[in-house]
């Protein structure tokens, strides 16, 4: 068995080159000798390649595997274990001396000592063929390498994850036996394993904070030992993120509070603007109704005055009418014996005429005088009261009282001389009784002249003041109706006011309503059951 190990692993090691299909083959003895110990010796004159295979013999088969540093056992073509390097023995707990000539290497792997064909088993098999017999992966086709990988337990009773790499050897031919690698990737595993379990633990805390738990965070495990320190930082990173995003969220919680409470302000006041402008346009309504009126009772007052202006008029037309008969009277007493009757009548008619018309003319003069107090308070009010006019409106009022009274003392009049009319005849009946007076007719009538005379003047100062008050309450008239215009306009505006408010309470209330919903979020981040 000793020969046998010593010729493999010296044909492995020493003797083989590649061939063009992947095998190897022995490589020429040209220039090489072999000392007493065995080893050959290379003259120095002899070509790089032979002086590199025997610095290859020189080191040593055992020294050689050792070296590389990867768990690797070779089996001969029997399945027998023909070299077991160092990293292998650290691996699996078995010496070298205990393992070399084994025929059962799968023994040497698991502690219970059972036996299952190794991947070195299978491609001694089947060389060309073992990953379509045997299910392996076949890693490098130009060389027949084979890979596989399990678990095994090791002399410690740890859990290893092992990769398998095997190759089968050739001399020429003949299959010489099957070298095998043994990769620990546990470590590898783990930090895979780990890594998972970190990205699964960051993975989850995002997840808890997207969904508005910002209470959350990532938690360090021991499997995270096995991982560089600056991937598990990651989880210092992601808290930190939290830490500071649970602090804004705060942050903007207070100022949704703000808002909120700003917002609620300015609906109150958008509320308060509506209702005041709501009150504002129900006033101008009224107001405009109120000018409306006034100015019908204006136009009326000015009617009114321009009829008792007419009724001035002919007032002034009577008197002169009246001295006219006073004239033609004075005439009619030098004829008094030819026409005594008919100067008895028009004395008579006109004793009773100016009587009713003196009284009528001093009711005029006084409402001459009264309309042109008023008139100038009027003016006065309405310079003083501004958009207000209720002073003006009062002054109106007297305007038109005074007129009405002013038409019924004309209307007076009318009776007085309907009653002239029947007393005329009464005049006639009594002419006889009156002759005996009329030589004070002519007395009298010249006295009737004078009065006459001074009621005409009396009557044209009042028919005056009448006229420039009907042109007063025309200009008045005027100006009202064009503040009743005015105020339509301010009535429209005022209208378009109360639609801008009502707007600005609709936004007002929206704003409420995102700035609850905001506060139910921030709310809703900042802890979450």
């Amino acid at each position: 068995m000793a020969a046998g190990y010593k010729e493999v692993s010296c044909r492995v090691a020493v003797g083989m080159t590649g061939t063009p299909d992947g095998r190897t083959t022995e490589a020429p003895a040209t220039g090489t000798t072999a000392d007493s110990s065995g080893i050959e010796s290379t003259d120095e004159h002899q070509p790089s390649s032979v002086g590199h295979a025997a610095t290859i013999r020189r080191a040593g088969v055992t020294q050689l595997f050792d070296g590389t540093g990867l768990p690797t056992f070779i089996l001969d073509s029997e399945g027998t274990v023909v070299e077991w390097n160092a990293a292998i023995v650290d691996l699996t707990g078995v010496d070298r001396e205990e393992a070399v000539g084994h025929d059962h290497v799968s023994e040497l792997f698991y502690p219970d000592g059972r036996r299952a064909d190794t991947l070195a088993d299978k491609v001694l098999e089947e060389p060309n063929r073992a990953h379509t017999a045997f299910g392996v992966e076949l890693r490098d086709p130009e060389r027949n390498r084979y890979g596989d990988t399990s678990t095994m337990i090791d002399r410690h009773g740890d859990e290893k994850h092992i990769d398998f790499s095997a190759t089968p050897l050739y001399d020429g031919d003949e299959l010489i036996g099957v070298i095998e690698v043994v990769v620990d990737r546990t470590e590898t595993i783990e930090q895979r394993d780990a890594t998972v379990d970190l990205v699964e633990e960051v993975g989850r805390t995002a997840t808890e904070i997207s969904r508005g738990d910002l209470t959350a965070r990532a938690a360090r495990s021991d499997a995270f030992d096995v991982l560089d320190g600056e991937l598990v930082s990651v989880i210092d990173a992601v808290n930190e993120m939290a830490d500071t995003l649970e602090t804004l969220t705060g942050r903007v919680d207070d100022q949704a509070t703000e808002i909120d409470a700003a917002t609620a302000e300015a609906n109150e006041a958008a509320d308060e603007i509506a209702a005041n402008v709501t009150e504002q346009r129900t006033l101008l309504d009224d107001s405009v109704d109120e000018m409306q009126s006034f100015a019908a009772g204006m136009e009326e007052v000015a009617a009114q005055a321009n009829e008792v202006d007419s009724a001035a008029t002919d007032a002034a037309t009577a008197v002169e009418d009246g001295l006219e008969a006073g004239e033609d009277a004075r005439d009619a007493t030098e004829e008094i014996v030819a026409i005594s009757d008919e100067l008895v009548e028009n004395v008579e008619r006109l004793s009773e005429k100016m009587d009713e018309i003196e009284d009528v003319v001093e009711i005029v003069a006084d409402v001459a005088d009264e309309t042109n107090l008023l008139a100038l308070n009027a003016n006065i009010e309405a310079a003083r009261a501004g958009d207000s006019g209720d002073g003006f409106a009062v002054v109106a009022d007297h305007v038109k009282t005074l007129a009405d009274e002013t038409r019924g003392h004309t209307d007076e009049i009318t009776e007085s001389l309907d009653e002239l009319q029947v007393q005329s005849a009464t005049t006639i009946e009594t002419v006889d009784r009156s002759s005996d007076r009329i030589a004070d007719a002519d007395a009298e009538i010249e006295a009737v002249l004078d009065s006459l005379e001074s009621i005409d003047g009396s009557v044209d100062e009042a028919a005056h003041g009448i006229s420039e008050v009907a042109r007063v309450i025309d200009d008045q008239a005027a100006t009202v109706e064009e503040l009743t215009s005015t105020m339509e306009t301010v009535r429209s505006r005022a209208i378009e006011s109360e639609s801008a408010a009502d707007r600005i309470v609709s936004a007002t209330d929206r704003q409420d309503e995102i700035a609850d919903l905001l506060v139910d979020r921030v709310e809703e981040l900042q802890t979450v059951e």
